[in-house]
């Protein structure tokens, strides 16, 4: 007899499969402690296991007849034990370290002579997704037998971050799989550090809606995310001596264990084209490209509950027969697939450039094929559940639908197509239902970030979507005029021209006379007397007949403006901090408020505790469960403020330090590894870590570093020592590759950290790190070990942040301006816990005035920093770029838009209190504590709830 044992696993658990035998023998010890066995019958040699069963209702076979459930004819028993036991009783290290073993043989993705950490990590993840299917498919079929009103979340980006420990943690299996891995010679930390962070988002957009899916799930709220599958995400970054380079994401390129392709959910998606009247007197879209959006799912599950609710994602291709064998046989290899590359390019990279026009027609795609693909589906699945009767008066009651951003505003006019064109509605019918069923989050007011497109590249793209936004434009104008009225021509205008969805474009047919400006009056005698000329005499040179001929006026292009689009085809338009909603009331969109103030609300953002302390954390989380009494906080928040009455309890400050020293060590070891500098433990942890922008100012920091460098290095030692704290400056972020300056900022940011870490007479009482390639994964290393974190943004331009509110959870204190939550965050944990520098908001727009004017007269410490820089001590390369932006009085790039100048010597000054507060590790143990305390606002449990109930109007559904 040939038999093959899998090893690995104590006495509690057996498998024993013999392959060749006429049948197989699976044994199991049963909770009575009795070997249970089964008898399975015959296999050929190559029979082998049919995995669990893993269909997860989607749109196709829901739509279809009711199938009974098909049970695998032969399932492995641990398997089987492992997946029953998720509800209600959770599975032993025995049974889990089987079903990992399970996976490593039949589910493989490496060659069986080995089991190392690469394909530990692969069968472990397959086990824990065996958990979270059960549970994932229980939490749809539910929803679809009570027929649920449901939010659908659609985003260019969630940046998830590692799966598996959140999702083993959020099981509450961490023991088990902890347990089960060291059976098996593995740690669940090292396995867990073998998944690659899957690239598909960039910054706090992305990681914002991932918090809001955890959140979802966890408070049982029906809500799907939906975005775009992007093979090669965003960018990985390298840092060389030219600066910043960029490469391709190899994330997928030894597959995501976590998601499962839906092949049977596939929708048509159409580019180019014409449209036509049909025989039925509808508009048709035809002709043109046509490719296919493939639906690929990842289970979110919740904390401590049951449900697992699902991120779909959105995969492009062409169908087989678009392939061109003939050209291929012919020798024409690019030409035959030059269909299948165009539909799979549309996937390739998040935010791809758009200097181009191919890059802006990639752009567009991108956008639109995660709006029409989105919501195919979720007609589809409002279709279904309304079996035979479908009333679509009552979609708004079973569906909202939430843009995070301008990027899915096309799902306006999207929606309104197949409502029109393919389920036969009026447009009166269908603009009440779209109007009704979207919202827009608004996440910036950058004018760059509020989208506009070309309205020539959109009408040649997506030609019906351009004749449905002129008429939502026109019946603006009519709103619009019908407000207003037309007794004062200048004020029309004025609201025209800032409202309009369609921008630098002729005013509809019906609207073309409703401006009437007076015309220019004939100059009389007594004017012509006094010297008044003609428009005739105007255009003459004195003492010449010939006319001037003018200079031709460039027309400006005509555009679509998104925002504006998406603010009039939604019913709810929110900001996501308080001061951030206000500059959206009162700046942003001012005159919309005016006609429609219902629309407009805050939802403050949030951050999940779950992952941004109980899991990136445990050495803190340990500590706040032990002095509050209970680990309750990691749902209700509101907890943490207990932490305020043992501020000043010098055990508790005790451990709080040592928990925060044994962070920094882990970083320690992480900056070593990532950029060879050895830094000190002992030193302050300044961290600031976001996307590369000039609003976000490193350059400030920077500027702040090399003042600090400059002044260390004409004392001696011991007034080195007597004047500053040591410090360790951490940067981290990507610039986006065509953004010049933000590429200027890391290359200025590296060539300072060279210069500084190099110079023996500095030592360890200044590091300046930028760790490359920042992602979710190197954040939960950097916040916990943080003491100092930069929200040092230009007052008014930051919507909210959220990095700001995951280090103020980690007992990190804040440095920063009156800008996005960070006015909220200093309200919370008290002014004296929250260094504050910095123009105001409502400042900004005269100091740029003043600029411009003239008038702003620099400080001389700033002029000395920029001296300084210029010198040549960080090297040979020329800064007359990088500074120059900070000079002149006006001009694209130069002016100092963002206030570094203005606000430096506040911040010059602000540090100095830093050190002063960091020297008395009493007090500064204490702020750390009040900031953990105060934190508690700032769980996305409590934004989601404020969306449920303020927008989607959606209830919690506990499954039975």
């Amino acid at each position: 007899m040939d038999t093959m044992r899998i090893s690995g696993v104590s006495t509690g658990a057996e498998i024993l499969v013999q392959c060749n035998s006429l049948s197989s023998l699976v044994s199991r010890r049963c909770d009575d402690g009795r070997l249970r066995t089964r008898m399975f019958p015959a296999r050929s040699r190559n029979w082998r296991p049919s995995p669990t069963r893993r269909s997860f209702l989607s749109v196709k076979s829901v739509s279809s007849e009711p199938k009974a459930k098909v049970t695998d004819a032969v399932l492995d028993s641990e398997q089987e034990v492992f997946i029953s036991s998720m509800s209600p009783f959770a599975p032993d290290a025995a049974s889990v370290a089987s079903s990992i073993k399970y996976h490593a043989e039949f589910t493989p993705l490496f060659s069986p002579e080995k089991f190392e950490l690469p394909k530990a990590f692969f069968a472990t993840a397959q086990s824990v997704r065996d958990a979270l299917i059960r549970n994932w498919n229980a939490t749809y079929e539910y929803y679809n037998r009570v027929n649920v009103k449901q939010a659908y979340y659609l985003s260019m980006e969630f940046l998830q971050g590692r799966a598996l420990s959140n999702a083993v943690g959020n099981l509450g299996l961490n023991s088990a799989y902890g347990d089960a891995l060291k059976r098996l010679g593995f740690d669940l930390e090292s396995v867990a550090s073998q998944e690659p962070d899957p690239a598909l988002g960039n910054g706090g957009l992305g990681r914002l809606a991932s918090c809001f899916l955890d959140s979802m799930a966890t408070l049982n709220y029906p809500a799907w995310g939906y975005g775009l599958r992007y093979k090669y995400g965003l960018f990985k970054q390298r840092i060389t001596k030219d600066g910043q380079e960029e490469a391709a994401e190899d994330w997928l390129e030894l597959s995501n264990p976590w998601e499962i392709v839906r092949n049977d959910v596939s929708y048509p998606i159409k580019f180019y084209g014409k449209v036509v009247f049909g025989s039925d007197g509808k508009k048709r879209w035809i002709g043109g490209e046509d490719i296919v959006a493939v639906a690929y799912d990842v289970p979110i599950p919740g904390y401590k509950t049951k449900t697992t609710i699902n991120l779909r994602l959105w995969s492009t291709k062409a169908p087989s027969e678009d392939f061109d064998l003939s050209s291929y046989n012919s020798g024409k290899h690019t030409e035959a697939a030059e269909a299948l590359f165009n539909a799979e390019k549309i996937c390739f990279v998040l935010y791809p450039g758009d200097e181009s026009l191919e890059g802006k027609t990639l752009r567009l795609k991108q956008q639109y094929t995660l709006c029409s693909a989105s919501l195919q589906d979720i007609i589809a699945r409002f279709e279904t559940r309304s079996g035979g009767n479908v009333n679509w008066e009552e979609f708004p009651e079973k569906v909202a639908v939430q843009m995070n951003d301008t990027h899915p505003t096309l799902c306006i006019p999207e929606l309104m197509r197949i409502l029109m064109d393919l389920k036969g509605l009026s447009w009166e019918d269908a603009w009440k239902i779209t109007q009704r069923t979207v919202a827009y989050t608004n996440h910036t007011v950058l004018p760059e970030a509020l989208e506009k497109w070309s309205l020539e590249l959109m009408e040649k793209l997506l030609p019906r979507h351009v004749e449905i936004i002129e008429k939502i434009d026109e019946e603006l104008v009519r709103t619009i005029v019908s407000e207003y009225g037309t007794a004062d021509p200048n004020i029309l205008e004025e609201k025209l021209k800032a409202m309009r969805i369609l921008e630098n474009v002729e005013l509809p047919s019906a609207f073309a006379d409703v401006i009437v400006k007076p015309e220019s009056k004939p100059v009389s005698a007594k004017d012509a007397q006094n010297g008044v000329k003609t428009e005739q005499e105007e255009g003459k040179l004195s003492g010449e007949e010939e006319e001037v001929i003018p200079e031709p006026t460039v027309k400006p292009p005509k555009m679509v403006r998104m925002a504006n689009l998406a603010v009039v085809g939604g019913h709810a338009v929110n900001g996501v901090a308080e001061i951030h909603s206000e500059i959206v009331k009162q700046d942003v969109f001012h005159d919309f408020v005016q006609l429609w103030p219902e629309k407009f609300q805050n939802k403050t953002n949030g951050v999940t505790p779950r992952r941004w302390i109980r899991f990136c954390n445990p050495y803190l989380s340990d500590i706040i469960t032990n002095w509050i009494g209970t680990e309750d906080w990691v749902l209700n928040t509101e907890k943490l403020v207990e932490l305020r009455k043992f501020a000043d309890n010098e055990d508790l400050q005790s451990e709080w330090r040592a928990a925060k020293k044994k962070n920094k060590l882990k970083v320690v070891a992480l900056i070593k590894e990532r950029t060879g500098y050895t830094v000190s433990p002992d030193a302050m942890f300044d961290i600031q870590i976001k996307r590369i922008h000039e609003y976000k100012r490193q350059l400030l920091n920077i500027l702040g570093i090399v003042y600090r460098y400059k002044k260390m290095k004409e004392m001696s030692a011991s007034e080195r020592e007597k004047a500053y704290v040591p410090r360790v400056c951490i940067f981290g972020g990507k610039a986006f590759a065509t953004y010049v300056q933000a590429k200027r900022i890391v290359k200025f940011i590296t060539e300072v950290a060279s210069t500084i870490n190099h110079d023996p007479e500095i030592g360890d009482l200044l590091k300046v790190i930028f760790v490359p390639d920042y992602n979710v994964s190197v954040a939960e290393l950097l916040i916990p070990a943080s003491e100092l974190s930069q929200h040092i943004s230009t007052a008014g331009m930051e919507a909210s942040g959220t990095s700001n509110m995951k280090f103020s959870m980690n007992g990190c204190v804040l440095i920063g301006t009156l800008d996005g939550a960070n006015v909220e965050i200093r309200e919370e944990v008290g002014e004296e816990n929250f260094f504050l520098f910095g123009a105001k908001a409502d400042e900004i727009v005269n100091l740029r005035k003043e600029r411009a004017e003239g008038k702003f007269v620099p400080d001389p410490t700033f002029e000395e920093v920029k001296k300084f820089v210029r010198s040549g001590v960080f090297g040979s390369n020329s800064y007359d770029e990088l500074i120059g932006s900070l000079e002149g009085n006006e001009g694209f790039g130069r002016a100092d838009y963002f206030l570094v100048g203005k606000d430096f010597p506040s911040y010059i000054e602000c540090q100095e209190k830093v050190d002063e507060a960091y020297r008395d590790q009493k007090r500064w143990t204490r702020m750390s504590i009040l900031n953990t305390a105060g934190s508690f606002k700032f769980s996305s449990d409590r934004t989601i709830h404020e969306y449920a109930k303020d927008i989607w109007n959606i209830k919690q559904v506990e499954l039975p």
